[in-house]
């Protein structure tokens, strides 16, 4: 074989094994780059699924805390409402003496005493009360008991008081006015 039928046989041999290294390599890059695009995509879509669920989490937070904030408000206001409504109906109570049914109403008062306590009962009252009221068989004692009205009666024997002063009556009610007043608004 002369020298240049070996020198055209190396270059020859020469570009087939560099087609062969560049098809091996164009390969390897295809490869390398087909893995890069998936990663990408694979990254992308942790990303956006992250993203959708930091977003979700951070309105559910916002809506929870805007609803917080309205039910606080809320609350607030019909706790205002409800508090004015008890004043107004205290100072309804409060105002009994003015009624024109106040002497019935101490007639009421007197009669549950008697009923409690028995018909020899001592009913206290202040000055302006005492003159309103007829207590047959109970001894009447004139006594400041309470500056919006009403009586206190005990025993004969001192044993058992009964409350029936305005302001007593006016504490014990103020819970059950404040749950009826809750109960009406639907709390």
């Amino acid at each position: 074989m002369s020298l240049e039928e070996i020198l055209k046989d190396i270059e020859l041999r020469g570009k087939q094994e560099l087609d062969e290294l560049r098809l091996y390599y164009e390969k390897k890059i295809a490869d390398i780059q087909a893995k890069q695009e998936r990663t990408l995509t694979s990254q992308n879509e942790k990303i956006r699924k992250s993203t959708e669920e930091e977003k979700r989490t951070a309105e559910r937070t916002i809506v929870s805390s805007a609803e917080m904030e309205a039910l606080n408000i809320l609350r607030s206001r019909e706790g205002s409402l409800v508090e004015e409504a008890v004043s107004k109906a205290e100072l309804y109570l409060k105002n009994m003496r003015d009624r024109k049914d106040y002497p019935d109403i101490l007639a009421k008062m007197v009669e549950i005493s008697r009923e409690t306590l028995g018909k020899d009962c001592r009913i206290i009252a202040s000055k302006e009360d005492s003159s309103r009221i007829s207590a047959e068989g109970s001894k009447v004692v004139v006594k400041e008991v309470d500056p919006f009205g009403g009586i206190k009666a005990e025993t004969a024997d001192g044993t058992r008081e009964l409350d029936l002063t305005v302001a007593a009556i006016v504490s014990e009610l103020r819970e059950r006015i404040i749950s009826q007043f809750y109960q009406h608004i639907g709390e």
